[in-house]
């Protein structure tokens, strides 16, 4: 499970309206933008909305993502046995000209101060991380 706080900002100069947003974990491999990529295009649109966001203004939400651990794809290196998060969302909004997606995805790994993160050890137990980090991954939707 990945727990996380995400701001969503109205750029518009019309009020968002039944905003709803989605996410998913998605783990690194061969199939990772696919995946990303069927969620950002086939949105599920169910779920609590927020029913305004004024125009420039930003709300903040918390809220996770999971998977179980028979679904989480790891990779070895150096004998320990590892695995990526993705985090994908979208946000789905009505607004003055008719309704709009804005969807994003993320890398997530241990923040360790420098450029790169550090992946996720399965091999350890279970285990609570603090400090993560996020970097923007290129895949995004916008219309």
């Amino acid at each position: 499970t990945v727990q996380f706080d995400i701001t969503i900002f109205n750029s518009g100069s019309a009020p968002a309206r039944d905003v709803l947003i989605e996410g998913v974990m998605v783990i690194a491999g061969p199939t990772q933008d696919q995946e990303i990529g069927a969620f950002h295009a086939h949105p599920v649109g169910q779920g609590d909305r927020i029913p305004t966001i004024a125009p420039l203004s930003r709300i903040s939400i918390k809220s996770a993502v999971g998977l179980t651990r028979e679904q989480l794809r790891q990779f070895e290196m150096a004998g320990r046995a590892l695995f990526v998060p993705f985090v994908a969302f979208n946000a789905l909004y009505s607004w003055g000209g008719g309704e709009g997606q804005t969807s994003a995805s993320y890398i997530v790994g241990k923040d360790t101060k420098g450029e790169k993160m550090a992946p996720f050890r399965l091999d350890m137990g279970a285990r609570v991380f603090r400090n993560l980090a996020a970097r923007e991954h290129s895949l995004r939707v916008r219309k």
